[in-house]
C-alpha cells in the first residue's frame, strides 16, 4: 500500500509539472508576437494611457465652459469685536450727556460668534481662449493617437528583426550541427587511422582542430541565441522566466519577403506616420497662435452668490437663532486694455514656432522621398547580393562535401580538408548575414513606403 501511494504520488506530481510546463510555454508565429505585444509591451501601455490622458484633458478642457457650482461654509469667533473709531458726535438722546469735543468716540458693531454658508453657480459666457483650447485639446488627442501609432510601428520592426535574428541564429546552430556530424566521423576515423599507423599525427591533429572550432562555433551560438531570446521576450512583454518558442522558420519568414514587386510601389508621401504627424503639430502650432491672440479680446461671465449668515452672542445659540439671507447676481466683464507688450511678444514668439514647424514639414518631406528612394535601391541591391550568397552557399557545401569524400578516400589532405570545413562556415556566415541584410532592408523599404 505504501509503495503504491509513494507511485500516486509521483504520478501526480509528474502530471502537475507536465500542465505547468505547458502553461508556462507560449508559441508564437510573428504576427502573434507582434499581436502579443501590442497589449503587454510596456511602451506601447504607456502610449495608451497617453491617449486616455488626452481624452481626460478634452472632457476637462470641455467641462470649463459648462456651469460651476461650488459651496463653502465657515464660522468665526471674534475674541476682541471691531471696533470702529469716529469723531465726537452728540446723539441728541435726553439723559446721555454730550461727548467731549477732544476725545474720538469708540464704537463696537457685531456679536462674538458667527456663521455663514453659500452656494455659488457661475456660467462662462464667452472667452475665446476656451474655444481655441477645446481645438487644442481634441488636436492633442489626434497627436497621441498618432504617437501610438508610430511606437507600435517601432515595436513591430523591433520585434521582426529580433525574432528574424533568432531564426538565423537557430538556422546557423542546425547547420553547424549537422556539419559536425560528419566532423566527428571523420575524427575518429582518422585518430583510428593513426594508432595504426596508416595516418600522421599532423592529419589527426587537423581534424581534431576543426572538430574543436567547430564546437566552439555551436557554443558561442547557443549563448548568443539566449541573449537575443530574452530581448525577444523583453519586446513581447513575456516575462524572462517563461519559455516561449517560435512557430515561423528562417526558410518560410525569408522567402516571404524575397519578392521585388514592392520595388515597383509609387510613394504616397500623404499615408506616412511621420507626414501625418508632423501636419498635426503645425495644426497645434496654429491653435497655439490663435490662443495668444484671443487673450486679447474680453471676458464675459454670469454669477449667483445666495449665503444664509447668522449671528450670535453665545456659540449654543448660534445655530438656533435666525439667519438673514445675502442673495447677488450678476455679470462679469474683463477687458485687457494695456499690457506693456506682453501679450504681442508672446503672439510673436508662437508665430515663430509655426514658421519652425513649417519649415520642418518640408524637411520631413525631403528626408520622407529621400529614405523612399534609398530604401528601394538598398533592398535591390540586397536582393542581388542574397541570390549570390545562396550560389556560393550551394558550392561551398559541394565542395565540402566533395572534400570529405576524397579525403576518406585518401585523396586530398587534412589541410585540404579543414580549409573546405573553414571555408564553408565562412560562406555559411555570410549567407545568414545576406539573409538579415535582406531582412532588414525590406522592414526599412515598407516603413520607409509607409507600408507599416
Amino acid at each position: 500500500m505504501r509503495s503504491l501511494l509513494i507511485i500516486g504520488f509521483a504520478l501526480s506530481m509528474g502530471i502537475t509539472n507536465a500542465q505547468d510546463q505547458n502553461i508556462t510555454t507560449q508559441a508564437f508565429s510573428l504576427a502573434e508576437a507582434q499581436a502579443f505585444a501590442i497589449k503587454n509591451n510596456e511602451q506601447l501601455k504607456q502610449a495608451a494611457l497617453d491617449i486616455k490622458i488626452s481624452e481626460a484633458k478634452v472632457k476637462e478642457t470641455t467641462a470649463i465652459g459648462l456651469p460651476q457650482l461650488s459651496g463653502e461654509a465657515g464660522m468665526n469667533y471674534f475674541i476682541d469685536i471691531p471696533t470702529q473709531v469716529a469723531p465726537p458726535f452728540d446723539l441728541g438722546i435726553p439723559g446721555i450727556p454730550a461727548p467731549d469735543p477732544n476725545e474720538l468716540q469708540e464704537f463696537q458693531f457685531g456679536l462674538p460668534y458667527s456663521a455663514t454658508a453659500g452656494i455659488t453657480a457661475s456660467q462662462l459666457l464667452f472667452d475665446g481662449s476656451y474655444f481655441v483650447g477645446l481645438k487644442a485639446s481634441k488636436a492633442y488627442l489626434n497627436y497621441a493617437q498618432l504617437t501610438k501609432e508610430n511606437t507600435e510601428i517601432e515595436v513591430k520592426n523591433q520585434i521582426s528583426q529580433t525574432y528574424f535574428a533568432v531564426l538565423s541564429l537557430d538556422k546557423t546552430l542546425e547547420s553547424l550541427k549537422a556539419n559536425k556530424l560528419t566532423v566527428d566521423q571523420s575524427t575518429e576515423e582518422t585518430k583510428a587511422l593513426y594508432e595504426v599507423g596508416f595516418a600522421e599525427k599532423q592529419d589527426a591533429d587537423q581534424v581534431r582542430l576543426a572538430q574543436a572550432n567547430l564546437q566552439y562555433q555551436i557554443d558561442m551560438i547557443q549563448r548568443q541565441r539566449a541573449s537575443v531570446m530574452n530581448a525577444l521576450k523583453f519586446q513581447i512583454g513575456v516575462s524572462s522566466d517563461q519559455e516561449i518558442t517560435l512557430t515561423e522558420t528562417f526558410e518560410g519568414l525569408l522567402g516571404t519577403i524575397e519578392e521585388s514587386a514592392v520595388l515597383d510601389q509609387a510613394f504616397s508621401i500623404q499615408n506616412h506616420i511621420d507626414y501625418r504627424t508632423v501636419n498635426q503639430g503645425i495644426e497645434l502650432s496654429e491653435l497655439s497662435l490663435s490662443a495668444e491672440r484671443t487673450k486679447n479680446y474680453p471676458q464675459l461671465a454670469a454669477f449667483f452668490n445666495h449665503s444664509q449668515n447668522g449671528f450670535s452672542q453665545d456659540f449654543s445659540e448660534l445655530f438656533s437663532n435666525t439667519y438673514y439671507p445675502t442673495t447677488v447676481a450678476g455679470l462679469q466683464l474683463n477687458v485687457p486694455i494695456f499690457s506693456s507688450g506682453m501679450r504681442h511678444y508672446k503672439t510673436k514668439q508662437a508665430k515663430y514656432e509655426l514658421e519652425k514647424t513649417q519649415s520642418q514639414k518640408r524637411q520631413v518631406e525631403q528626408n520622407l522621398n529621400m529614405q523612399a528612394k534609398t530604401a528601394q535601391d538598398d533592398y535591390a541591391s540586397a536582393l542581388q547580393n542574397m541570390e549570390v550568397a545562396k550560389e556560393n552557399l550551394e558550392l561551398a557545401e559541394s565542395i565540402k562535401k566533395t572534400t570529405n569524400t576524397k579525403y576518406q578516400q585518401g585523396v586530398v589532405s587534412s589541410l585540404d580538408y579543414a580549409q573546405s570545413e573553414s571555408q564553408y562556415l565562412q560562406t555559411l556566415s555570410t549567407y545568414i548575414n545576406t539573409a538579415q541584410n535582406l531582412f532588414n532592408a525590406k522592414l526599412s523599404l515598407d516603413k520607409a513606403l509607409g507600408n507599416n
